[in-house]
Formats: C-alpha cells, structure tokens, sequence
C-alpha cells in the first residue's frame, strides 16, 4: 500500500511539473512579490501592480497558484471579492486604486494563512480560463448617481425589514449615514429621519472614523450626529470575516447596544450588502423568517444596485454563492453545498448567538424587542354632555357655483405589498411611473415621506 501511495504521489509530482512546464513554454512565467501592507480586513497589497500579472500572460479568470511559506493556494484572478463565494480566495486586481490585493471574500486573510508585511509570494498559472465562465457570471456594475435610480429609497438601499416575525416599521437595514464615500449618506440620513430612527447600529466604523467623516466637506448628515451626540449609535469596528471570533464578539456587543434601546432601529455597514446583510438575515431567521423570505431580502441590494433580475441565473448564483453559503456554513454549521431546506433556521439563529457569547436571556429579550407591538397613537376622548341636548341649528344651504357631473367614478383603492414603491405604482396602475407624485398628493394623511411606504397600507389612486 505504502508503494502504491508513493508511486501515486510521484506520479502526481510529475503531472504538475509537466503541467507548469507546459504553460511556461506558452509564455507564462512566475511573478514574486512581497506584501506592502496588511488592509484593515486583513487582506494583503502588494508592492507589484496588476500589470505584473497581465504581463507574464495571466488573465481575469484564469487559477493562479499562489506560494508563500508553507502555504501552496489555488486562487481565481478576478477584480472584485463578490466574484467569488464568501469565505473563498481570490486575487483581486483593484482597478480603482490599481493595487494588487490577495484576500478572503469575507474573512480575514492575514489571520488565516498568517500572512505579514514582508513576506514573499509568488503568483504560478494553475489553470488557464479555470474560472472564466463563474467570472462573467458574476460581473456587477452601479453608478454612485442619484438620477441613475428610480427614488431615494433604492439609490440609498434603504429599507425595512418585512419578514416574518418582526414588528413593521421597527427594523431597517441601509448603506451608511455617515460614510459618503459612496455618495448616499445624506440621503439614508434624511430616510432615517423619516422613518423615525431611534436607535443605530453601526457595523463598519470606528470612533476616528466617524470622527473623520463628520469632520468632511461633504458631510451633510445632521440626524446621525445628533443620535450619535445622544449616545444612541454604536460603533462596531467589525472586519468581513463573518465567520471569525472578532465579528461574533462585537455582534453580541451590538444587540446588547440594541436590548437596552428602544427602536425604530437602523443596521448598516457601508453599503449595506455583506455585514449588514449578514446580521439582517441572522435576526429574520431568529424571528422566524422562511429561506424563501430571507434570500429575497438579501437579494434586493443587488437589485437595487446592480439591476440584477429576480430569479434570473445570475441572481440565483450570487444568492448560492453569498447568503446561502452563509446560512449553511457559519449560522448551520454545515459543509457548503450542504441542502439546508429542512433546517430550523430559528433555532440555528439561537444557537450561533448563543456561541459567540449572547445568553438566553439576552436572546429572549432580543425576540421580545424585534415583536413589540408597534405603538398607535391613542384617539382622543370626547365627552358627551351630560344634562342638556345639543341644540343644532339647521345650516344654510347654498346653491353650488359649479355642479357636480351626473355620474362620479367610484374610488381606486390599492393595498401596498412586498417590494412596492410609488413608481412601480403608477406605472403598473397609471401608465406611467412619473405620476408617482399623483398617488403621494392623494395620500398624506397616510405617507409622510414618497419614498417610504409599508405592506398592508391602503392607498387611495388617481383615476387613470
């Protein structure tokens, strides 16, 4: 058997030399560099550029093998980290600050591999075109332009949580009020506004961060200062390795922040994808959400953003290859790829806060917290008179100065469902998605704000 095995393992040796024999023949050469900085994800930069890889023949798309120590990866060429599954590889041409970055979609690179400044690498073709077809798959574009999108609402990714078992109105999720990076601060800062936030939870910044972005030219998000000033915002500082003891930690840390406030309550991160995807999916699978449910609400940022299309092949890969990896692997325990339709999602969700450090009690204050009743104002108190009778006088009628037509339409009234906006509205019902105003002009007394309205509402429509 020991012959065998060692012949095996030759014969394996062998293969590989052959196969990068080949492809140094066809041009491709190996490319060494040393890490520049550790990021603060832990992902690595290089001191080479994406050039160097482009110029010894390699491609977006192509397997490169990556050696460093003991350390031998096969890792997919790609440009963003959302080309590849959470918790995968990848070496990422960053086009925008044209560096060369070796990281885990989602985890902490560095930690992993132990991987510091320094240290040398050096970039082999494992496998040409390896990963082309998951590439193109995966490409994903968005502008930072408000007029690019159809409201507010979808420009900021601004959204409450309607999925089973959470109160109405009382768990948002959105991209950052205070981090304009992106361009959308402002615009999530006047929707928090309206949507009377109470309470932030602010996953990605530190306190020098914040500090930095209030600090800006461009800054222009009063609302987040002032709860920020009335302690009524937490910063997490947490890094993309979901999976990892710090983000669990600093989770806990956050719903406590959240058990001792009272809502409505805002989640995000930057742009409101990844992390605060994540924690939004963990607290809809806690309540009670379906899988169906909470994939369509982690979905909606990418349709929101990327315009990608509900059901569509692509929509079902990113979905596979994000949340579903997610919910199988870090809040299930299971291998990914594992069928995970017959799991108890709920109980899997209490389980994973009771690992990174929550208590029973904390959870159950969490459940109670995210299905209080929503609190409706009381109607006021009219007393009848006691002793006498009202004495009504019999009013003047008057003649109308313009008479009413001989038949009046009846009233169109709509009720509001899951991921209705007044544009859809008006152009499913009126024609035209610019009669949006229409609607919102018809129904103040019940939206407050043309960007925000909620499932179950009854709108009353213009006639067509």
């Amino acid at each position: 058997m020991k012959k065998v095995k060692k012949t095996l393992s030759l014969l394996l040796i062998f293969i590989m030399a052959f196969s990068l024999t080949v492809y140094a023949e066809e041009g491709y050469t190996d490319v060494e560099g040393t890490v520049a900085e550790v990021q603060k994800y832990g992902n690595l930069t290089m001191d080479i550029k994406p050039q160097a890889l482009y110029d010894a023949g390699y491609e977006l798309g192509d397997i490169l093998t990556v050696t460093f120590g003991d350390n031998v990866l096969q890792v997919p060429f790609c440009t963003s980290y959302s080309d590849v599954d959470t918790g995968s590889l990848v070496i990422r041409d960053d086009v925008a600050a044209d560096l060369l970055v070796v990281a885990i979609n989602m985890g902490n690179f560095s930690t992993t591999y132990n991987a510091n400044v320094g240290d040398k690498l050096t970039f082999s073709l494992f496998e040409k075109e390896g990963y082309l077809g998951e590439y193109l798959m995966r490409q994903l574009t968005r502008t930072n332009v408000r007029e690019d999108y159809e409201s507010d609402v979808i420009f900021a990714n601004f959204r409450v949580i309607e999925t089973t078992g959470i109160t109405p109105g009382l768990l948002y999720r959105g991209s950052s009020p205070v981090n304009n990076d992106l361009g959308r601060a402002a615009y999530v800062d006047k929707l928090a506004e309206t949507a009377g936030i109470k309470t932030i939870i602010n996953l990605a910044d530190s306190e020098e961060e914040i500090a930095g972005y209030m600090a800006a030219e461009d800054y222009n998000s009063p609302y987040y200062k002032n709860l920020y000033d009335s302690g009524k915002v937490i910063n997490l500082n947490m890094g993309v390795d979901i999976a990892g003891q710090d983000f669990g930690e600093k989770l806990a840390q956050g719903l406590r922040f959240l058990n001792n406030n009272e809502g409505p309550y805002l989640i995000h991160c930057n742009e409101g994808k990844d992390r605060a995807g994540f924690v939004s999916a963990l607290l809809e699978c806690l309540m009670g959400a379906s899988f169906d449910e909470v994939v369509a609400d982690y979905m909606t940022t990418y349709e929101n953003y990327y315009k990608v299309e509900k059901n569509s092949e692509q929509y079902n890969s990113i979905a596979d290859s994000n949340i579903i990896a997610s919910l199988t692997t870090v809040l299930c325990g299971l291998e990914k790829g594992s069928d995970i339709s017959d799991c108890d999602l709920a109980l899997a969700a209490q389980d994973y806060l009771l690992r990174i450090g929550t208590t029973s009690d904390e959870v159950e204050t969490l459940k109670s917290k995210l299905s209080a009743e929503a609190v409706v104002p009381e109607e006021p108190v009219v007393e009848e008179p006691l002793d006498e009778e009202p004495v009504i006088e019999e009013p003047v009628v008057e003649e109308p100065l313009v008479t009413e037509p001989e038949s009046v339409a009846e009233e169109v009234t709509y009720i509001v469902v899951s991921g209705d906006c007044l544009w859809n509205i008006a152009k499913t019902y009126l024609g035209s998605g610019t009669r949006y105003m229409e609607i919102y002009n018809l129904n103040k007394d019940k939206i407050s704000n043309p960007d925000l309205i909620y499932i179950g509402q009854i709108l009353t429509l213009p006639y067509k």
